[in-house]
């Protein structure tokens, strides 16, 4: 989807991310005494939630509804995003019918069947020069559309701003809704995006076509600081989305003319803490300096690249096949979490202590910009009884290129009975519709620690809980709990 725009230039940042270190359960610096256990990478290629390309379906007139055998087909090709836009033009001057608003949520629940999330848009034309909305009819298609959104959040990876100009792209606005010159904002877009905030639940965040209206949006060129990020700001939630990657030396104009090399540092620390997806545009001869693997390895490591159209611009996804960077794009778009190690006690009795930690860097080139739950569980390995704590851990925070350790420290119930439990790791989803669903969980990039049955992570280590354990009975609130 290409966007003739005004023209730019532009050059990365590097970050050194320093390891931290982060206690789980919240207590003073704790003695961690037992067996370390050092994990092995793998190489392989393999899906996990909200990161990696995604594919393209568009639907006008809710003539192409989302299959289940068709969204069944991309999981078994490690692909678990899809764009879903939505055209309606029949819609520029009524409102949403009750009929298009329960077709949106039978794409919801088709996807949340499957396994899939959404990278969701609406626009009113799909062409250079469509029509788009009035503003007072965008708002009110965005307050049909609250009930849905706010219901289904769970399988919206996040929301691309869409309904303003053509293809929803925030350009070329038949009622001047942005200015169309220079691509600034207006008070009208500034009610709109506002408006998106508002019915999209602060979990989830919107993406803007262009970074000089993010800054425009909030007056300011300065990145978002890692204090405000996943705040739940409207800042924190704002993101962007690049349609016309590498396709020119100002991506299409998604650079602001002459500025190409302040947007691209602003994106570079940016993009650490919000989502950032699109596509490629073009192999044309515009193109042909920038779309080789050598720069779009580059590119994609400096903007922290997330998610990315598997299908366009197909030549240049072809280019990358021949070329042999294909495996590497896979593996390192989003997050790839790794476990380097753990320390995990041998033993430990009934109402006692029980210590650990892990080790745990981000191989991939962006962070996980939703909310995720960190888990540790213990399963009795003949009974297979599950005792589970929440880590008080954020894994948005596990940024590209960091290392951090995260300490666990909890208590073992009085009455848990005595055996040897297995240790792992769950990192599922927070949502109460997914979160005993594996599709859902975060799969780590270790070797012969992944259960696909149950979405968890093992650490192949285990501990046997009798009352001959060594350690002190445990003093504070943090209890494993049955389930």
């Amino acid at each position: 989807m290409v966007r003739q725009l005004l023209q730019r230039l532009r050059t990365p940042i590097i970050f050194s991310l320093l390891s931290l270190t982060v206690t789980g359960s919240c207590h003073a610096a704790t003695t961690i005494s037992g067996e370390t256990k050092n994990y092995q990478v793998s190489q392989e290629n393999f899906t996990n939630p909200e990161r990696g390309f995604y594919i393209n379906y568009l639907t006008r007139h809710q003539e192409s509804p989302l299959k289940a055998s068709q969204l069944a087909t991309l999981k078994s090709r490690n692909i678990s995003l899809v764009r879903r836009l939505y055209i309606i033009p029949q819609y520029r001057y009524n409102s949403l019918p009750p009929s298009f608003l329960e077709f949106v949520k039978q794409d919801l629940d088709i996807a949340r069947q499957a396994g899939i999330k959404l990278v969701v848009r609406f626009a009113y034309n799909w062409d250079i020069g469509g029509y788009d909305a009035p503003r007072d009819v965008i708002l009110n298609h965005l307050e049909q559309l609250r009930p849905v959104l706010t219901n289904n959040h769970d399988v919206i990876a996040y929301l691309e701003a869409g309904f303003i100009g053509a293809w929803g792209q925030w350009n070329r606005s038949s009622h001047q809704l942005i200015n169309n010159t220079n691509l600034d904002v207006t008070a009208d877009s500034r009610a709109i995006f506002s408006k998106m905030l508002t019915v999209l639940p602060p979990q989830r965040m919107v993406a803007l076509p262009f970074p000089k209206q993010k800054m425009d949006m909030f007056n300011t060129t300065q990145p978002l600081k890692s204090s405000e990020a996943f705040s739940g700001s409207d800042r924190a939630r704002t993101a962007t989305h690049n349609d016309g990657f590498l396709a020119s030396s100002d991506n299409l104009g998604f650079y602001t003319y002459r500025q190409v090399e302040r947007d691209k540092q602003y994106l570079s620390t940016d993009n650490l803490y919000v989502v950032h997806g699109g596509e490629t545009a073009s192999a044309s001869s515009h193109a042909q300096p920038y779309i080789g693997c050598a720069n779009a390895l580059t590119e994609m490591a400096q903007l922290r690249w997330s998610v990315l159209n598997l299908e366009f611009h197909h030549t240049v996804v072809q280019g990358w096949e021949k070329q042999g960077c294909m495996p590497e794009i896979k593996k390192r778009l989003g997050y790839r979490f790794r476990l380097l190690k753990s320390t995990i006690p041998n033993q430990v009795k009934p109402a006692g202590t029980f210590a650990m930690n892990f080790v745990v860097t981000n191989d991939g080139w962006a962070n996980a910009y939703n909310p995720r739950k960190v888990e540790i569980v213990l399963r009795h390995k003949q009974t297979k009884k599950e005792y589970y704590i929440p880590v008080n851990e954020d894994p948005r925070k596990w940024l590209p290129g960091s290392t951090k350790t995260v300490t666990v420290k909890a208590g073992i119930p009085a009455n848990m009975p005595s055996g040897e439990y297995q240790v792992l790791l769950n990192l599922p989803d927070p949502s109460s519709k997914l979160y005993n669903r594996p599709a859902y969980s975060v799969r780590l990039a270790n070797q012969n620690t992944w259960e696909a049955a149950t979405g968890y992570n093992l650490l192949s280590t285990t501990v046997t809980v009798t009352s001959n354990g060594s350690g002190s009975n445990y003093s504070g609130t943090q209890i494993f709990t049955s389930r």
